[in-house]
């Protein structure tokens, strides 16, 4: 009997210390859900009533508010018909546009009503349909072991949830398509349609509400509104995303060309001063989130001084600021905040952490920087406070740190790696930095095996057969030289592979030597290309 594997539990936050778990599965659990729900897909999407209902980023929708006319300026009321038509994708022009979601969404789906739901769209064999939600109850988080709900879809990061909760509301996309005469937009549990008067959408909200109930769902009251061309002006903030847009393309085209930006930094901040006055209502945060991103491209460091209140106390403009960090490149101010907020109490979240990391870890540090001891101390200091710290700090001194100081570490915390599976994955995919060492890499592989982590003998296994052949195959070459086009940021991960190769006496050794001369001149991180360099090629 198939049996899911232990998953890794991460908490994300979302608002003022309020979080919710995510499962990270196991690998061969992931593919198993991910191809019974393919399987089913074609039924699911046939029987979809619309094509205005949307459910994950790869499944193509509408634009974004700030992908209306570029032409700059014009008056909010002219731009109205076309922020409809080109966001919404609406037939006609309405005078109010109402937008709404769904509480709690995923958490109360009752798992027997989605299951009534799918076998009513088609021929789905019922063992197969027995399987899937034998799989999906495995993934509900339980405190304390009590006994299963029967409610509470997933979220985990792949695309086999969210087109279960997409197909769990096709009755809701039918009365809206009927009610709004196709005027409308869904994206999972975010409805917005379009009404000319506000009579009209309390009444499609009433009925909409009402048969959400029988799905033993609601509206969300507090989220639910009907926006006036006025109001919607201050909702949407489009001269804000416009102006943004705007001068995004024109300091690419610039610095494309070579030409200097100064004027354009000017610009940007003084209309930034002024957008930073404004009521914080709508989506002020996101376009706060696209002033960083303005900003990183200009490599202003003018919003510095909000990072520390922001890391604290905005979850949903993190990662903004990680992107903004990554871009800025490395820097004493950056490394403080970056520090002091996973050192503080703010930092519980664990995307958080990660995110933190890999900022670190994607600065291009020069092998004597004086950053480099500095976050080897960060990873030491914070490596015990949660099994996603150990992780974190795992990658940080990975890159960072000599081979003894990471044979060290991971011996140091041996009993939190080995009795996990997730762990005891990382911890094999970065045991080629200490092949070097041969004793210590033999008594790690002997933990992992005495501890039957299974998928982490895998790993070791796996990069072994990559070394047992004379030389590798296209498509391995293309993925450890990641890609034939120029990048930004050459991934740990591919890096401790590529390691491994290079260290391997079982590949051909001008073979190696070849591998390596193409990957140094193509990796601009000048850690990984001096100690693949110092790697003693015979």
């Amino acid at each position: 009997m198939y049996r899911p594997k232990p998953h890794y539990e991460i908490v994300v936050e979302k608002k003022l210390g309020v979080s919710r778990h995510q499962l990270i599965p196991s690998p061969e659990d992931a593919v198993v859900l991910q191809s019974i729900v393919e399987s089913i897909s074609p039924i699911i999407t046939n029987a979809q009533p619309s094509d205005r209902a949307y459910y994950s980023r790869s499944h193509a929708g509408p634009k974004s508010e700030a992908d209306i006319d570029e032409t700059f300026p014009y008056a909010w009321w002219e731009l109205w018909p076309k922020f409809q038509e080109k966001i919404y994708e609406f037939t006609q022009t309405f005078d109010y546009v109402v937008i709404s979601d769904i509480s709690n969404y995923f958490d109360n789906i009752i798992f027997r009503q989605l299951r009534n739901v799918l076998a009513s769209y088609g021929r789905i064999d019922e063992t197969l349909l027995d399987f899937l939600f034998y799989m999906i109850e495995a993934f509900v988080w339980r405190p304390d072991y009590l006994p299963l709900s029967g409610m509470s879809l997933p979220q985990l990061n792949y695309d086999a949830p969210r087109l279960l909760g997409h197909s769990f509301l096709f009755e809701i996309d039918k009365y809206l398509h009927e009610k709004t005469n196709g005027n409308f937009v869904r994206w999972m549990d975010d409805i917005d349609f379009g009404v000319n008067h506000v009579h009209e959408a309390k009444e499609i909200l009433r009925g909409l509400d009402e048969l959400l109930l029988t799905r033993g769902i609601r509206l969300n009251m507090g989220k639910t509104k009907v926006l006036s061309m006025t109001e919607a002006e201050n909702y949407f903030l489009p001269n804000e995303n416009r102006f943004i847009t705007i001068m995004s393309k024109r300091v690419k085209r610039l610095v494309e060309a070579g030409s200097l930006i100064d004027t354009e930094k000017i610009m940007i901040r003084k209309r930034f001063r002024s957008f930073y006055k404004k009521q914080k209502v709508g989506r002020w945060d996101k376009i706060l989130g696209r002033y960083f991103s303005l900003s990183a491209i200009t490599n202003d460091k003018f919003l510095q001084k909000l990072v520390p209140d922001i890391l604290s106390n905005q979850p949903g403009l993190r990662n903004q600021v990680f992107r903004y960090y990554k871009r800025l490149g490395p820097g004493k101010p950056s490394f403080q905040h970056l520090s002091e907020f996973l050192i503080g109490q703010d930092c519980f979240d664990d995307p958080s952490i990660f995110g933190v990391a890999k900022v670190l870890i994607d600065w291009k540090l020069t092998p004597g920087h004086s950053l480099r001891r500095e976050i080897l101390h960060l990873a030491q200091r914070t490596a015990g406070r949660s099994a996603t710290n150990f992780i974190a700090s795992l990658w940080m001194i990975a890159k960072y740190g000599s081979s003894q100081e990471l044979a060290s570490y991971v011996d140091r915390y041996s009993n939190i790696w080995k009795h996990s599976s997730f762990l005891s994955r990382q911890v094999a995919a970065v045991l080629p930095r200490i092949k070097s060492l041969p004793g210590q890499y033999n008594i790690f592989k002997k933990r992992i095996s005495e501890a039957g982590q299974l998928d982490a003998l895998r790993v070791l296994d796996n990069l072994n057969d990559l070394c047992s052949s004379q030389r590798l195959s296209s498509s391995d070459k293309l993925y450890i030289l990641h890609g034939q086009t120029n990048y930004e940021v050459y991934p740990l991960q591919k890096y401790l592979i590529a390691y491994e190769l290079l260290s391997s006496g079982d590949l051909d050794q001008t073979y190696r030597q070849d591998l390596r001369n193409e990957l140094v001149t193509r990796i601009n991180d000048p850690i990984y290309r001096r100690e693949l360099n110092n790697i003693l090629i015979q």
